[in-house]
């Protein structure tokens, strides 16, 4: 049958019976969802981290617990949405353990390791794509799934709070707030904002 090839038709139908059969026990059927949740997964949880090995482990992480919990998803149809909230949740548990372990090193400080002035060109562009991610990293966790969710991975506003288990009204303020977020934090990563 075509679900065991993962070829068939890939809408809402077929992945229900997915899900039904990934609760049933059949490890193929998760194997499947895996194969099309997992690139989405770990974009999402690299944004929301801000490294791209972490984000990659989160992501394992996730689906393991996905995995391990899957009968407790009382409606299949919700599976994608359900996945969602497991890697959000892995990226709050993984920053707060953070938070405890590790002290923020300052933006100075990194200036003062010898970082200095890069070459501009292809070099300027990967340093200026870490430091979105860095800047992304530290919006808010409340802002940051929102954010990475409408503007990084073009979701309309209905999908996210359904993906993410909360108002639409919600996410339009969540993206407003966490763009001014967003754009406070890179002013003073960057120091552009510091008038040089």
């Amino acid at each position: 049958m075509s679900l065991a090839h993962g070829s068939g038709t890939d809408g809402p139908a077929d992945e229900r019976i997915l899900v039904i059969r990934a609760q049933r026990g059949n490890q193929r059927a998760f194997e499947i969802l895996y194969e099309r949740y997992n690139d989405r997964i770990c974009r999402y949880l690299i944004r929301m981290i801000g490294n791209d090995g972490v984000g990659c482990e989160l992501a394992q992480e996730a689906f393991i617990k996905a995995w391990k919990s899957i009968l407790s998803l009382r409606d299949p149809a919700r599976f994608g949405s359900w996945l969602y909230r497991i890697a959000t949740n892995c990226a709050y548990n993984y920053h707060e353990h953070e938070k405890k372990r590790l002290r923020n090193v300052s933006w100075e400080e990194y200036e003062k390791e010898g970082k200095g002035p890069v070459a501009e060109g292809p070099e300027r562009q990967v340093e200026e794509s870490e430091l979105m991610k860095q800047v992304l990293a530290q919006v808010s966790p409340t802002y940051r799934p929102c954010l990475i969710l409408y503007v990084v991975e073009r979701l309309p506003q209905r999908q996210i709070a359904d993906l993410l288990g909360i108002k639409e009204s919600s996410v339009s303020q969540y993206v407003s707030r966490g763009k001014e977020e967003f754009r406070r934090i890179y002013y003073r990563m960057s120091g552009k904002g510091q008038g040089k």
